[in-house]
């Protein structure tokens, strides 16, 4: 349980900022920031303010945005900012470059408990599912039925597994939500989303378990550094409750990823931070050189197990990784150098021989990674001959870190899922069509039911604003305002299943009503009554 709260306390102290950076995704923003004078064109501009985004300039960025009518883009850099308030300075034990493909396999879970997709539980493929065997219960992410990426529940009835529900209407957004994981208690879950407020990228999540409801509470973003404006995901704590680990593409090439190792009762304190360069040296992550923080007795020895080709084939992948993360960032800059260039022509001398030098150090890093990666082909080669059995084998007992702060060993990933999942059975109750239409009788069943509100106006809508939705049920609230909801649903867990593909159709506030003999009732009273 230490683990949970070591994470949640630093979170409580972001909370104020969280709920009003949350409620800014209701609202444009605002328009009366300083928009800055410039004569790049609007293509300069935006790839100018993407740069500056993922450089953590959010001010200037968004400026840039607000000067292209980059709405979305504004308010990322604008929940950027708001984040950059309530910054924590974690204890960095460890960072290790790895594999985009493979990086999950070095966390410490349960051997052979990542599972290929696709399979009987996702059906999208690209992101393994942890489903380690012995589970009565696996958490997931999936398609669901707007074809976006949503976290999923299902449980072990024996012979048979439940059909899967949505793990909560707050924890759904239009955008992915990838890599659940509950911590050691089970009464946090984290995850990554795309689509809730966030910093660009997928963000990370923490999202507590709430007894009296049951169920899962509002997802709180876990705030800077943590989340960053590049992709951050897969964040678990150590059964032992000393370390927090995570992954992120933040300053790597595009195959790889750090993962970082934290101490999760590190600093937790949070304060603003408004400085670039100090929101750059945070975001970094760089391990403290202080050992006697450091607790490394599970460290392997320091020369890690194998054969002769199986050491040499680990370094020169290492040595792969490295060049490509230089020849990375030396193009990275180059496209800055050439979009200054037609930009600033009175620079032009000084740019374009800023231009030669970073051509003239990029030719000999490709040769050198053709060297390399011509060396791993050769041992390669030599795994095939001697069988592949053997070099994956030696895979699996693959240790990077040893020697140092901490140890990552590699388990070997788990064999197909082969499971009967039971399925709710698929009765849409509305359709969309090229033009959406009105209920002729918006009496509801009796009994409990639920319906998926998405509108509310103070006037009558025409069918235009309907979205192609059919039927659509009117009611004039107490308030003396018009909604409109569709669906009719026995269950919540149905319902839910509907929401996202209502949200997908531009109407993002839409939520879940519930009416007991044609009265609104509390959804959770509805659903305790189910």
């Amino acid at each position: 349980m230490n683990c949970a709260r070591g994470i949640l306390s630093g979170l409580l102290l972001a909370a104020a900022v969280t709920m009003q950076a949350q409620n800014s995704l209701d609202r444009p923003v605002p328009l009366t920031m300083p928009v800055p004078s410039t004569h790049l064109s609007a293509q300069g501009a935006l790839r100018k303010a993407d740069s500056l985004h993922l450089a953590y300039s959010f001010e200037e960025a968004l400026g840039l945005y607000l000067s292209v009518g980059e709405e979305e883009k504004a308010r990322a850099a604008q929940n950027a900012l708001n984040m950059t308030e309530f910054c924590a300075a974690p204890h960095v034990v460890a960072r290790q470059r790895l594999s985009r493909k493979d990086f999950f396999l070095f966390y410490p879970l349960k051997p052979q408990g990542w599972r290929p997709s696709p399979n009987p539980l996702d059906s999208l493929g690209g992101y393994p599912t942890y489903a380690p065997k012995g589970a009565d219960a696996i958490l997931y992410s999936a398609r669901d039925r707007a074809g976006t990426r949503s976290l999923f529940v299902t449980e072990d009835l024996d012979s048979l597994w439940r059909a899967p529900r949505l793990l909560g209407e707050s924890l759904l957004s239009t955008g992915s939500e990838i890599f659940p994981m509950l911590s050691p208690d089970g009464k946090t879950l984290y995850f990554a989303s795309d689509g809730l407020y966030g910093m660009g990228g997928f963000d990370l999540y923490a999202s507590a378990w709430d007894e009296e409801t049951a169920s899962w509470g509002d997802p709180v973003n876990m705030g800077f550094p943590y989340s960053s404006p590049g992709d951050d995901f897969l964040l678990m704590d150590t059964d032992d409750g000393q370390y927090t680990l995570f992954a992120s593409n933040r300053d790597c090439s595009p195959d790889s990823v750090y993962v970082y190792v934290l101490e999760t009762a590190g600093s937790r304190d949070r304060k603003p931070v408004r400085n670039h360069r100090e929101l750059q040296r945070l975001a970094h992550l760089m391990p403290v050189t202080d050992l006697t923080r450091i607790d490394n007795r599970g460290a392997a020895p320091e020369e890690p197990v194998g054969n002769a080709n199986t050491r040499l084939y680990k370094r020169k992948m290492d040595e792969a990784r490295a060049l490509r993360d230089s020849i990375y960032r030396h193009e990275k800059a180059l496209d800055q150098l050439r979009e200054a260039l037609s930009e600033s022509p009175d620079l032009t001398a000084d740019i374009t021989a800023h231009i030669r030098d970073r051509e003239a150090a990029l030719e000999p890093l490709r040769k050198l990674l053709e060297e390399v990666n011509l060396e791993i082909r050769l041992v390669e080669q030599s795994f095939l001959q001697s069988g592949v059995a053997a070099s994956a084998s030696a895979a699996e007992r693959e240790v990077v870190g040893a020697g140092q702060s901490y140890t990552f060993s590699k388990h070997a990933m788990g064999p197909k899922l082969k499971m009967k999942v039971s399925r709710y059975a698929v009765s849409p109750s509305f359709r969309i069509m090229p033009m959406g239409r009105f209920a002729q009788d918006n009496t509801l069943p009796p009994g409990v039911v639920y319906q998926i509100e998405f509108l509310s106006s103070p006037r009558h809508v025409s069918v235009d604003d309907l979205a192609g939705l059919s039927p659509v049920y009117e009611r004039l609230s107490s308030s003396l305002r018009y909604t409109y909801s569709v669906g009719l649903y026995a269950r919540y867990a149905e319902a839910l299943l509907d929401l996202n593909t209502v949200r997908c159709l531009g109407f993002l506030e839409a939520r879940i009503t519930a009416y007991r003999d044609g009265k609104a009732i509390p959804v959770r009273i509805a659903v305790q009554e189910e």
